[in-house]
C-alpha cells in the first residue's frame, strides 16, 4: 500500500493579487500572475523580489527555458519581461491566455484575440496569422506551431508561409496539449468532450464524452504515456501507450468537491497534481490506480478560496499551488 508523509508547507507567502496562474524557472524562482494585473516574481524560499503592475488583469504566466525571461498574457496581450520583472516589451491586440516557449528558448508563441503570433525573446514579431474566432490555447510542434480555436487545430511552419495543417472539430475548443512525443494532439472542449488526433494521420480520432463539466485542464505525462483531464470535480487520466486509449477505461482520480481548474505531472511523471475551485489541491500517483476505479490522493491541501494553478519546481520537486486569495505555498510531497 502507498502512504504519503504530509510536511507542512516548506514555506507560504502572500501577494495583494488573486492567483491566476504561476511558474517555475528552472532555477526554482516562482513567477506569479495576478488578477488585478500583477507580475510578483518570488525567490525560491517564497519571499516577493519584485512585483509589477502590468495591466488591468493579467491571465498566463510562462518562464522562457533559460530562466532568462517571463511572459504573461493579459486581457490587452502579452508582455515580455526578464528575470527581475524589468518590462522587455509588449505586443497588443487582445485577450491573452495562452502562451508557450520554444524548447530553444528562442520563441515565443501566443494567442492574442483572434490572432497566433510568434515573437523572438525579446519581443519582436516573426510571425502572425489570424482566425475567425479567438485562439484558446498555444503549443509547439518541435518547430511548428499549434493554435486551437473554434472549428479545429492549425498547426504552422513559423519559416515559411505554407498553409497550416488543419485538425478539425466541430465546436469550441478551450484547452490543447501535445504529447511529448509529438504523436496526439488532444483538446478539451466546451461541449464537455475530449477530442483526440493523431498528429500526421487522417481519420484516427478520438472522442470521449461524459464529462460532468467544460474541459479547461489538460495535460500529458512527460513519456507522453497518459493523458490527464478535469472536466468536473474528477481528474480523469487515459492511456496512451501502445496504439492509444481506443476502446478503453481511464483511471479515476477523486479529492475534489468541485470542478478541476489545473493538473500538472510531476517532472518525472510519476505524481499528478490537481487544483479545484473547492480550494483544495490534491496529489495522486496515477499509475496504481485501477482503470475505472476511483483512486485516492497520497496528499492533500485546502484552503477557504479557490485553487488557481499548480505546478512543480524541476530543481526540487517542490509542488507550488496558488490560490484566488492571493496565497502560494510551496509543499515536499513525499511518497513511500
Amino acid at each position: 500500500m502507498t502512504t504519503s508523509v504530509s510536511a507542512p508547507d516548506i514555506w507560504r507567502a502572500e501577494i495583494d493579487d488573486a492567483v491566476v496562474d504561476l511558474a517555475a524557472s528552472p532555477d526554482g524562482r516562482v513567477a506569479v500572475a495576478g488578477g488585478e494585473g500583477s507580475l510578483s516574481i518570488l525567490s525560491v524560499d517564497g519571499a516577493v523580489e519584485r512585483r509589477v503592475q502590468l495591466s488591468m488583469g493579467c491571465l498566463k504566466v510562462a518562464w522562457s527555458p533559460a530562466g532568462d525571461r517571463v511572459a504573461v498574457g493579459s486581457i490587452d496581450g502579452v508582455t515580455v519581461v526578464d528575470a527581475g520583472g524589468s518590462e522587455v516589451a509588449r505586443h497588443r491586440g487582445g485577450w491573452c491566455s495562452s502562451l508557450a516557449w520554444s524548447f530553444d528558448g528562442a520563441r515565443l508563441a501566443a494567442g492574442v484575440g483572434r490572432t497566433t503570433v510568434v515573437l523572438d525573446r525579446d519581443g519582436s514579431e516573426l510571425f502572425r496569422r489570424d482566425r475567425d474566432s479567438t485562439v484558446t490555447a498555444v503549443a509547439w510542434l518541435k518547430s511548428r506551431v499549434a493554435a486551437a480555436a473554434y472549428g479545429g487545430v492549425h498547426i504552422y511552419h513559423v519559416a515559411r508561409s505554407a498553409a497550416p495543417q488543419v485538425l478539425p472539430f466541430t465546436g469550441s475548443l478551450l484547452a490543447l496539449s501535445i504529447s511529448p512525443d509529438r504523436r496526439w494532439a488532444a483538446s478539451g472542449n466546451q461541449d464537455a468532450t475530449l477530442h483526440v488526433w493523431r498528429v500526421g494521420k487522417r481519420g484516427e480520432e478520438l472522442s470521449m464524452s461524459g464529462y460532468p463539466t467544460k474541459i479547461t485542464a489538460l495535460a500529458f505525462s512527460p513519456d507522453s504515456a497518459l493523458l490527464a483531464s478535469g472536466g468536473g470535480p474528477d481528474v480523469t487520466v487515459w492511456d496512451f501507450g501502445g496504439a492509444g486509449p481506443r476502446g478503453s477505461t481511464p483511471r479515476i482520480l477523486t479529492a475534489h468537491e468541485q470542478a478541476v481548474t489545473a493538473v500538472s505531472w510531476s517532472p518525472d511523471g510519476s505524481l499528478l497534481a490537481g487544483a479545484a475551485a473547492d480550494g483544495r489541491v490534491a496529489v495522486w500517483e496515477p499509475m496504481r490506480g485501477a482503470r475505472g476505479r476511483p483512486l485516492a490522493a497520497v496528499d492533500e491541501v485546502h484552503r477557504p478560496a479557490p485553487a488557481a494553478s499548480v505546478c512543480w519546481a524541476a530543481q526540487s520537486g517542490r509542488l507550488l499551488a496558488g490560490w484566488s486569495d492571493g496565497t502560494i505555498a510551496a509543499r515536499s510531497v513525499n511518497v513511500r
